[in-house]
């Protein structure tokens, strides 16, 4: 166990998973709902029935959730000194508070709202104008518009090709049955996660959430994908806007959805830091270059039916940077990879996930994540503890080709 901080996992009646981590002399505390459910999920199956929903509703339900019948859900967390948020990814929903004081009223609140929707035809058509600035906003930034043109070079069918939180094209076409349906097929127990992080003590706050929360021990939707072909769709794509710099995307498609998921992605991540993280030999190279500066990252991301590696940064040499990569993972395909990198790549990898338990804000969502993966922290650390050499060489293999590469580039508008 590498996490100091006490973790308790107990599965409430309703089948809800609860996890409190403890953080004693801690004076902030934070309390989190996750549901598996994101923008990802636009067809699914319940009861025999199938459906097919607007992108952006999972992201628009997270909004109209926060909206009760007789009061506002953020004056109450501001009357008892909380500050609540929420956010949509591809896979999950989360809503969230942070307080210092008034925990338990603050629990109630959080855990109240959540079990009970109240979507009416007027708050829904007044929500769309409201998403649609939002929706405004998010095509005006750069990093997100050079991310998912990156994603339909990548992807032909899957709906992670779609922002968050849809167009307006497809929020007009929301409607509160539309809601109503999303919510019975995954607001149950079986589809979600409580994570409370504080000073606090275990078995209260268990019995406290056991008796607040009302999210029904139901049928759970199936979620259902489209046949994806295992070739992308384009090798690169080029826009403008009015920046600065040119903005660039490589990303490579995953194929492999039988390997041992959290598997999977600790061999990529190690993978990626062997040959561009910081510390590399290539990384040092193409930034004494010029060619990346301190913009530069690399991730590897997946889901149930997609994936891909990601390098990102602001540089004017992207076809370049693109062909050194692969040069280099031509190189250790034919070298091998040595013991002592990799032991010290693991303990890298290890101390990101450590280093991310000292933030209270980012606990809730690597718990949350790791939830809606199946697994938890600990098989996570575990997995990247007996990492081979084998298995690296396996990955590198099946998973980094160039062909499955595409370049997604933003250039200043001139």
């Amino acid at each position: 166990m590498r996490i100091k901080d006490k973790i308790y996992e107990k599965q409430l009646s309703t089948n809800i998973k609860c996890y409190i981590i403890v953080k004693s002399g801690f004076k902030e505390k934070q309390a989190a709902v996750g549901i598996n459910f994101g923008s990802a999920d636009t067809t699914f199956s319940l009861q025999g029935k199938k459906y097919t929903v607007p992108n952006g509703t999972a992201h628009f339900l997270e909004h109209k959730l926060f909206e009760e019948e007789k009061f506002n859900v953020f004056d109450e967390f501001s009357k008892n000194g909380a500050s609540a948020n929420a956010y949509t990814n591809f896979n999950n929903t989360a809503y969230y508070f942070n307080c210092s004081d008034n925990f338990n009223k603050n629990l109630s609140i959080l855990l109240s709202f959540v079990s009970n929707p109240y979507f009416t035809d007027e708050n829904v058509e007044k929500e769309k104008g409201i998403i649609g600035q939002e929706i405004s906003m998010y095509d005006d930034d750069p990093m997100w518009r050079v991310y998912f043109n990156l994603l339909k070079c990548l992807y032909f069918n899957r709906s992670i090709i779609y922002s968050i939180a849809g167009n307006k094209e497809d929020i007009e076409k929301i409607t509160k049955e539309t809601l109503y349906d999303c919510y019975k097929g995954f607001y149950t127990g079986d589809n979600a996660v409580v994570v409370c992080i504080g000073d606090i003590n275990p078995e209260e706050t268990f019995s406290f959430i056991e008796n607040n929360i009302s999210l029904p021990k139901s049928e759970t939707a199936k979620k259902t994908y489209e046949n994806e072909p295992n070739n992308i769709k384009k090798d690169k794509v080029s826009d403008l806007m009015p920046i600065e710099r040119t903005l660039f995307n490589l990303g490579i498609k995953e194929n492999d959805f039988s390997t041992d998921y959290i598997k999977k992605i600790c061999t990529t991540r190690i993978l990626l830091d062997i040959i561009i993280g910081e510390g590399s030999l290539l990384y040092e190279n193409m930034y004494n270059k010029g060619l990346i500066d301190s913009s530069f990252y690399c991730d590897y991301t997946c889901g149930i039916n997609y994936g891909f590696s990601i390098l990102s940064g602001f540089s004017n040499n992207s076809e370049e940077i693109k062909e050194l990569f692969f040069k280099e993972v031509d190189s250790i395909k034919k070298s091998g990879i040595d013991k002592n990198i990799l032991e010290r790549i693991k303990k890298k990898q290890i101390g990101k996930i450590i280093k991310g338990f000292n933030s209270i804000d980012s606990i809730s969502s690597i718990v949350i994540d790791f939830f809606n993966k199946g697994t938890n922290i600990n098989d996570y650390i575990k997995c990247l503890e007996n990492v081979t050499i084998n298995d690296l060489i396996e990955r590198i293999e099946s998973h980094f080709k160039i062909e499955k590469a595409a370049l997604s580039i933003i250039k200043p508008q001139k």
